[in-house]
């Protein structure tokens, strides 16, 4: 059989017998003594012995650390003891340990053979056992490699998927970066730095998400100037900062000193582009500069640029067919029917989204006396004297309608009762510093306002339902002369 076999002996009686018996059956053997214990661990190590038969007369309690070092070194070796007799119970503790048999030296004769045969065969068996143990831990580490693929695959999936319903084929671009990061985008990357560069209607807009809660305002025009840098590099198109509206989200990102962001060269840019036709830009600045190219980031950043490209190009067509049916030509916002849409879209997603709407009514007091006592000439002007203040007291995201004659509508989106007051109380300071002036005519002004917000109206209330309370509330005021927010400005 060509088998190698270690004797562990000081015994030659022993030695001599054994290779007398083994030698005939085709075993080699050499023989170490039970007190050279280095080059026994180092024969154990080395594994190349099928079997070792060591004298447990003479190696005692030193079996026990052998027989550990064999399965540590998960040796193909079986161990077989020989010696006098020893008590059952010590014989049955070093077999649970790991040791094939015990032989009698009286039997040595007799059953050493067929002992070493078993040994060898349950070691095969012990191998095999081993090697379907390895495979199956490749097995079990390559599935697990596939199922993270495969769960990261089905994030990125679910994130597009949501993404798509999202923003696809959405019209209005108002709250698009907060839409990409509720569909899901921290799922499936993990940026520092987020932003798109897109243009809806006149202006260009930046929107950044930054995974820092503070950036100092040099931060931000370096990171500005540099993605329009970009942008030039990508279309030949230069943008001055001051065309730019820019958005931080979250919205609670505060603007002071913090460690700089700049964009390295593991910066990934995507175009926003329909048919080779470049709309905007998208931009992601991965966290700690790691490769983004390796791990299926670009292949997701470019699914998403091409989702936002069409719905950005679906929101700019809008929005130029939109100016001309829903802009008052009067006062250059929108007009009734621009208020019904806006409302209808906004209560829809307040809903959805559980955040508060709030509206605004606002009427000029006694406009009928302005215009009999100056002309409808003057109170054109007033009231567009009156929307350029309201649009400049407004934030960016809110929306200026002319309701009819002289009453304005103010939409807020994600406003509570607090946020409108605050906004009304802006609307007076702006409107007392503000001269309405025909002529050599200096006019007195009034307006009266009512508030209605999402959070008063019950739960099967619709938008009419806000209207109607805002609406109320202004005629209110007006009848009871009680215009706490009254402005009067006199030559």
């Amino acid at each position: 059989m060509g088998e190698k076999l270690l004797i562990i002996s000081d015994k030659k009686n022993d030695l001599e017998l054994l290779k007398e018996l083994l030698y005939p059956q085709g075993f080699s053997i050499e023989g170490i003594s039970h007190s050279d214990h280095h080059a026994i661990e180092d024969a154990i190590l080395n594994d190349s012995y099928s079997a070792i038969l060591a004298d447990f007369d003479l190696i005692g309690e030193s079996v026990s650390k052998w027989i550990e070092l064999l399965q540590e070194n998960r040796s193909r070796a079986c161990f077989i003891l020989y010696g006098e007799e020893i008590r059952s119970n010590r014989i049955s503790e070093i077999l649970q340990k790991g040791a094939y048999g015990f032989v009698h030296r009286d039997l040595l004769s007799e059953r050493i053979y067929e002992t070493l045969l078993g040994g060898l065969e349950n070691r095969k068996a012990f191998i095999d056992i081993l090697g379907m143990i390895d495979e199956l831990k490749e097995v079990n580490e390559r599935l697990k490699k596939e199922k993270e693929t495969l769960r990261k695959r089905n994030q990125e999936l679910t994130f597009i998927n949501q993404l798509s319903s999202e923003v696809a084929y959405d019209l209005n671009w108002d709250r698009i970066l907060p839409r990409i990061l509720d569909a899901g985008l921290l799922s499936v990357i993990d940026p520092e730095v987020f932003c798109l560069l897109y243009k809806i209607g006149s202006r260009w807009n930046l929107a950044f998400y930054l995974s820092e809660k503070e950036i100092t305002k040099e931060t931000i025009l370096r990171l500005s100037e540099n993605i329009i840098d970009r942008f030039f590099a990508l279309s030949e198109k230069r943008i001055m900062t001051n065309e730019i509206d820019l958005h931080l989200c979250p919205s609670d990102v505060k603007v002071s000193p913090s460690p700089p962001i700049s964009l390295s060269k593991s910066a990934l840019v995507k175009p926003l582009s329909i048919a080779e036709y470049l709309l905007g830009m998208l931009l992601l600045i991965p966290k700690g500069r790691r490769g983004i190219r390796k791990n299926g980031t670009e292949e997701v950043l470019s699914t998403i640029s091409n989702i936002l490209a069409m719905s950005l190009k679906n929101a700019q067509e809008y929005h130029n067919l939109r100016q001309m049916t829903v802009t008052d030509s009067l006062t250059s916002v929108y007009n009734h029917k621009g208020f019904r849409e806006f409302i209808q879209r906004e209560f829809k997603r307040a809903k959805r989204y559980n955040k508060a709407l709030s509206l605004i009514m606002v009427d000029v007091d006694n406009f009928k006396a302005i215009n009999d006592s100056f002309g409808h000439q003057t109170g054109d002007y007033i009231l567009q004297e009156l929307a350029e203040c309201l649009k400049g007291s407004v934030r960016n995201t809110d929306i200026v309608t002319r309701y009819g004659g002289d009453e304005f509508a103010v939409l807020l989106p994600e406003a509570g009762t607090k946020e409108a007051e605050v906004l009304v109380e802006r609307i007076v300071h702006t409107l007392k510093n503000h001269t309405f002036q025909w002529g050599s005519e200096v006019i007195q002004v009034e307006i009266s306002f009512g508030i209605s917000t999402t959070d008063e109206l019950e739960k099967d209330e619709k938008e009419e339902a806000l209207i109607n309370r805002a609406d109320s509330r202004l005629y209110a005021a007006k009848r009871s002369r009680q215009t706490l927010y009254s402005i009067s400005r006199g030559a």
